[in-house]
């Protein structure tokens, strides 16, 4: 079974948005604290987001950056905060 999803970011960043959308869909989580200046200069964290900018989000095989795309795919994937046709958006 995979881990837990991985939050790269600090709170005090673009990042709280997507820590508020894991903490809405309840699904299990590692916030991986990656500070502005050196932790975004890492290998270890351009090898995940070659942009060298917070948030970024693991979940198993797949990685994503932007705080917006990120919560997308979390609403989409996990939740049931967001609606999965026009038709339900309309409704």
């Amino acid at each position: 079974m995979p881990g837990p999803v991985k939050l790269y970011g600090i709170p005090r960043s673009r990042a709280f948005r997507c820590l508020v959308a894991l903490e809405e869909t309840g699904v299990e989580y590692e916030l991986v604290p990656t500070d502005f200046t050196e932790g975004v200069r890492s290998p270890a964290f351009r090898a995940i987001n070659p942009n060298a900018k917070i948030p970024a989000l693991v979940d198993g095989e797949t990685i994503l950056f932007e705080s917006l795309a990120i919560n997308l795919y979390l609403m989409r994937k996990y939740g049931d905060l967001w609606p999965r046709t026009v038709e339900e958006w309309e409704g």
